[in-house]
């Protein structure tokens, strides 16, 4: 329900917006939104009709316990490194350096551009390194929040560490993603843990603690992306295609913040547009990497590829069409589409909604690792169907959910569900866990 009400919500939303008068094709539309959301609600549905989730045991095996501690322990040091390398490779020469850049966001966004447009020859070594354990990247958070009360002080703190190197990073360089992506897994970790103590006795009050922390961190969200485009507006102006001002709450707040607030509403509403855009366009097959930047990217650096000739539906668009492909957003469907047609792209949403049930039912029946991340990482892909195919925007995110996909099909083909065989070191012992 959740899912649906954001899906479907940002859609209506869309159509109450001045952008809704420039859609040509509004029954398409419709209809593809619909269709799309109808297969993912029926995956859904199909998968938890099989079996429905048991509450999980109280209590966990050691050898889980043990793997949760030093994934923990792995994946805040994973988050340190890569986040103090980044803000140095973009300019941070110490604390008072990011407390700047969060004080005048604007400041950090431009910047981040500046950095870009150096090439991956700027990009550190340690990157390159640590780019095989992006698994990591998706650890942390949800894994923390779930199993908090098992583990030490010390690796609470390591944790914290870790989330907060991370949001500083994105701090400094005034981008919604990271902050984000890490209120979106605090969610999916509160979800799992409501659930699985949902018929326990004397939950109530962690209940309304767990709902109010989840509340407010979405709360402090809303509030900085306001602030975020407020500066953004000051700084070079927001207004344009997709942000319109109200009147009326530009005489209450002020020009500038009145901007913040518009464009926070268009954040999630305005990619509909320019999915009517890419509905209008016949399909050219992008040799399976037009649903992901960084995969194209990857592809261009390492194998010499030549993807001018076959790119993905967004870019075509901004050239037929005008609308921006990095710039704006055209939800997640033009691009999954660019390699699997838009009735693929549709079919594609009903085996993720097939696979988010699947992933929800294991975590909150047993509390196993994998699925407990895979939930939370097509958790941020849900939240970002009205933007763009968020799991493949960052090679991180690709190698970490390709890596979890494995681990489940392994959970999957070995029975990661039964007791533990005996042998610490088979393939189906790893598997379990």
């Amino acid at each position: 329900m959740l899912a649906l009400v954001w899906m479907l919500g940002t859609f209506g939303v869309f159509w109450m917006t001045r952008l809704a008068r420039d859609v040509g094709n509004p029954g398409q539309l419709c209809a593809f939104v619909l269709t799309a959301t109808a297969l993912f609600a029926g995956g859904y549905v199909a998968q938890m009709a099989r079996r429905p989730p048991s509450v999980a045991a109280p209590t966990h095996s050691i050898d889980r316990i043990r793997l949760v501690r030093q994934l923990v322990l792995a994946s805040a040091v994973y988050y340190v490194i890569v986040n103090l390398t980044r803000l140095a490779q973009f300019g941070a020469t110490g604390p008072q350096s990011v407390w700047a850049n969060i004080q005048e966001p604007a400041a950090g966004y431009v910047n981040k551009f500046d950095v870009y447009q150096q090439g991956p020859g700027s990009t550190s070594p340690w990157m390159n390194i640590l780019f095989p354990l992006g698994v990591l990247s998706a650890a942390l958070v949800p894994l923390l929040v779930l199993h908090w009360r098992s583990l030490s002080g010390w690796l609470r703190l390591a944790g914290l560490v870790g989330t907060a190197t991370h949001i500083a990073f994105y701090l400094f360089i005034g981008t919604m993603k990271g902050l984000g992506d890490v209120v979106i897994m605090l969610a999916a970790g509160m979800l799992i843990a409501r659930a699985s103590l949902r018929h326990r006795p004397r939950t109530y009050s962690r209940r309304r603690r767990t709902l109010l922390l989840v509340v407010g961190a979405f709360v402090l969200l809303a509030s900085y992306m306001i602030h975020n485009h407020a500066t953004r507006a000051d700084e070079f102006g927001t207004t344009g295609d997709v942000v319109h001002v109200n009147p009326t709450v530009e005489r209450v707040v002020g020009t500038p913040m009145a901007e913040g607030i518009a464009a926070m509403i268009g954040y999630p509403t305005h990619g509909y547009l320019g999915l009517s855009y890419n509905l209008q366009l016949p399909f050219e097959w992008s040799r399976g990497l037009g649903s992901s930047p960084s995969a194209a990217i990857f592809a261009e650096q390492t194998f010499d590829a030549d993807l001018s000739e076959h790119p993905p539906f967004p870019d075509r668009t901004e050239h037929e069409k005008g609308w921006p492909a990095r710039q704006y957003w055209a939800t997640i469907y033009p691009w999954l589409a660019s390699d699997l047609t838009f009735p693929g792209a549709a079919l594609f949403m009903g085996f993720v909604g097939w696979l988010f049930a699947g992933s929800w039912r294991a975590a909150v029946s047993s509390r196993r690792v994998v699925p407990t991340l895979i939930f939370a990482q097509l958790c941020i892909l849900i939240i970002y169907v009205p933007a763009n195919n968020q799991l493949g925007m960052a090679p991180d995110s690709i190698v970490g959910m390709a890596t979890l996909l494995a681990l489940y099909g392994l959970q999957s083909l070995f029975g990661g569900h039964r007791e533990l065989p005996a042998d610490p070191g088979s393939v189906t012992w790893i598997a379990a866990r």
